[in-house]
C-alpha cells in the first residue's frame, strides 16, 4: 500500500507540474504582442532643427529648453543624425549643447523653406526611419512672390508625391514657450523685426510609419514629459479601420426601455425599443431614447482629444439621434463597467446617443476625417499685431490644410470608420 501511495503521489505531482507549465504559458502568450512591440527598433533618427532667425527668441525659454533636452536625451544608440535646416540641410553634432549656447547660426538663417524642410524629412523617414522637425511653423513669403494659396498647394503636392511612395504618418504637436527676441513679421515686414518678450507657439512634427510613430511617442517624444505641450494632430492613410462595438443594456446613461433583438449574442448591434423615457412632470413630446454604445479605441492612431470631440461625429440622416458625449472607460459608473465586462470584447470608451423622433431604422455613426479645430484657430494671415498674441502662427493653417488634403487624396474617403446599429419598433 505504501508503494502505491508513493506512485500515485508521484503521478499527481508530475500532473500538477505539467499542468502548471501549461498554465504558465498563458500569460507569456498574452504578453507576446507587448514583447514584439518592445523588440521593434527605429532604424535611424533624423532630427531637423529649423535655425532661421525667428527661432532665436525661443532659445532662452525654459519650457523650450526643457522639451528639447527631454527629446534629445531620449535618443539612444548611434543612429542619430542632427541637422540645422533652413533652405538647405546642415549636418551638425552636439545639438543640445548648441541650442543651450545659442550657437545655431549656419546657412541661410534669413529664410526658411518649409516645402523643402518637410519634403526632405519625409524622404528620410522611409522604412523604419524617424524624422523629427522642430520649427516655428511660419512659412516664409520673402521670396518667389508666393501667396498663402500657393503655400497650401505646394505642401499638398509635396506630401501627395511622398505618400504615393511611402505610407507615412505625420504627427503635429503644438508647443508653447517664452519668446524673448526679435519677431520677423511676414504680413508687415519691418527691418530688424519687432522686439517681444512673451509666450509664443512653436511646433514639433514627426514623420514615419505607424510602428515608428507609436514607438517614438512612447519613448522619445513623450507628450506627458514635454513642458508647454498644447495640442496634437495625426495624419495617416486609413485603409480599413475596424472598431469593436456593442450596445450596452445597463448604466446610468440608459434612458428608456429596450431589449436585444438577439438575446443569445453578447455583442449587441440590434435592439427592440419597448418604451421611451419620459422626464418627470413633462409632456409626452419630450420623451426620448438614450443609450450607450461600448467601443474599443485602444489601437487607433487617432489622438484622444479628437475621439472625444462630439463635433467630429456624424449621424446618418434617416434617424434623429445625436452624439451627446464620448466617455473614457475610467470615468464610467460601476453598472456600465459591469455591463462592459459581461461582453466578449474589450471596450475603452462609450458613445452616448439620444433621439426624440425618427427612432427606428439603421443608425450609422461615422467618425469624420477633418482638420482638428485647433489648427484653424492657430493659423492667421495677419501677424502685424504680434504683441500679446500667444496662440497664432502666420500661415500655419495653410501648411496643415495642404498636408490634410494630400492624405485625403490618398485615402479617397472622408471617414475613419462607421458603426451601424439597428433599432426596431
Amino acid at each position: 500500500m505504501k508503494k502505491k501511495y508513493i506512485k500515485i503521489s508521484t503521478i499527481f505531482f508530475v500532473f500538477i507540474f505539467i499542468t502548471g507549465c501549461r498554465a504558465d504559458r498563458l500569460p507569456k502568450l498574452l504578453d507576446t504582442v507587448k514583447l514584439e512591440k518592445e523588440k521593434f527598433k527605429i532604424n535611424k533618427i533624423n532630427f531637423y532643427f529649423e535655425n532661421s532667425l525667428s527661432m532665436n527668441g525661443y532659445l532662452k525659454g525654459e519650457d523650450f529648453r526643457h522639451s528639447m533636452a527631454e527629446i534629445i536625451y531620449n535618443f539612444k544608440g548611434d543612429s542619430i543624425h542632427n541637422y540645422f535646416v533652413n533652405t538647405k540641410v546642415h549636418k551638425t553634432d552636439s545639438m543640445l549643447d548648441k541650442i543651450r549656447k545659442g550657437n545655431i547660426s549656419v546657412g541661410n538663417t534669413g529664410n526658411s523653406d518649409h516645402k523643402f524642410i518637410f519634403t526632405n524629412a519625409i524622404k528620410n523617414a522611409a522604412g523604419n526611419n524617424l524624422s523629427i522637425v522642430v520649427t516655428d511653423g511660419i512659412y516664409s513669403m520673402s521670396s518667389g512672390g508666393l501667396t498663402l494659396g500657393d503655400v497650401e498647394k505646394d505642401i499638398e503636392k509635396a506630401f501627395e508625391n511622398a505618400l504615393k511612395q511611402n505610407e507615412l504618418e505625420t504627427v503635429v504637436l503644438k508647443m508653447a514657450s517664452n519668446f524673448t527676441g526679435r519677431y520677423y513679421s511676414e504680413s508687415c515686414p519691418i527691418k530688424g523685426g519687432v522686439k517681444i518678450d512673451q509666450e509664443r507657439p512653436y511646433y514639433i512634427l514627426l514623420f514615419g510609419n505607424k510602428e515608428v510613430i507609436d514607438k517614438a511617442l512612447e519613448e522619445i517624444v513623450v507628450l506627458e514629459d514635454l513642458n508647454g505641450f498644447k495640442e496634437q494632430a495625426r495624419f495617416f492613410i486609413t485603409k480599413e479601420i475596424k472598431v469593436d462595438y456593442s450596445i450596452l443594456l445597463n448604466g446610468k446613461d440608459k434612458k428608456g426601455s429596450f431589449k436585444p433583438s438577439d438575446r443569445k449574442n453578447k455583442i449587441i448591434k440590434s435592439i427592440d425599443l419597448e418604451e421611451r423615457y419620459e422626464p418627470r412632470n413633462s409632456d409626452i413630446s419630450k420623451a426620448y431614447l438614450q443609450f450607450a454604445v461600448g467601443v474599443n479605441f485602444t489601437n487607433l492612431s487617432i489622438p484622444k482629444d479628437y475621439l472625444l470631440d462630439t463635433e467630429n461625429y456624424t449621424i446618418s440622416d434617416n434617424t434623429d439621434y445625436e452624439v451627446l458625449e464620448i466617455k473614457d472607460l475610467r470615468n464610467l459608473d460601476q453598472a456600465t463597467k459591469n455591463d462592459i465586462k459581461s461582453r466578449d470584447k474589450d471596450f475603452s470608451h462609450i458613445i452616448i446617443l439620444k433621439g426624440k423622433t425618427k427612432l427606428y431604422g439603421d443608425l450609422k455613426i461615422q467618425l469624420d476625417i477633418k482638420v482638428p479645430s485647433w489648427i484653424k484657430k492657430t493659423g492667421t494671415a495677419n501677424d502685424c499685431a504680434i504683441q500679446n498674441d500667444t496662440t497664432k502662427t502666420f500661415s500655419f493653417d495653410k501648411l496643415m490644410l495642404g498636408i490634410n488634403k494630400a492624405y485625403e487624396k490618398i485615402n479617397k474617403k472622408n471617414e475613419y470608420f462607421n458603426l451601424i446599429i439597428k433599432i426596431n419598433p
